[in-house]
């Protein structure tokens, strides 16, 4: 196996803290009380599954012969407590194919589900909704 990339957070103050690159390149605070302008541990998940869903989504357009303009993709991570006061994660990813048909566009939202390395790295654990607009 080659190393492709290797990303590394500091995380200090738990979910009312800070998040940051070991080069202070990005710094983001945390807050458990969802108002606006303020963001949780769950959005940086959901930012960062979108956006490696959408790599894997355009690979799986290439690989499909097809060049999609304007292709976006929303994720939403809901942290979720379960009846026994467990805590889990879903996610929604919810994909903006403009351009082609809507079962030509359910095949490619497929196909990345099977590479984008998110996906398979919560295969099995977590549930995860793929729509389209």
């Amino acid at each position: 196996m080659k190393t492709l990339h290797v990303a590394e957070m500091i995380a200090d103050g738990g979910r009312d803290g800070t998040v940051e690159t070991a080069d202070h390149g990005l710094s983001v605070q945390l807050s458990t009380t969802e108002q606006p302008g303020t963001v949780t541990p769950e959005h940086l998940f959901a930012g960062a599954y979108a956006a490696c869903f959408l790599g894997a989504l355009k690979n799986a357009a290439a690989q499909s012969h097809r060049t999609i303009e304007g292709l976006t993709v929303v994720g939403r991570a809901h942290l979720e407590e379960q009846d026994d006061g467990a805590y889990r994660l879903a996610v929604e990813l919810r994909a903006a194919i403009p351009g082609i048909r809507r079962a030509e566009a359910q095949h490619l939202m497929n196909l990345a589900h099977q590479t984008c390395p998110y996906s398979r790295a919560t295969r099995g654990n977590i549930e995860v909704r793929l729509t389209l607009d």
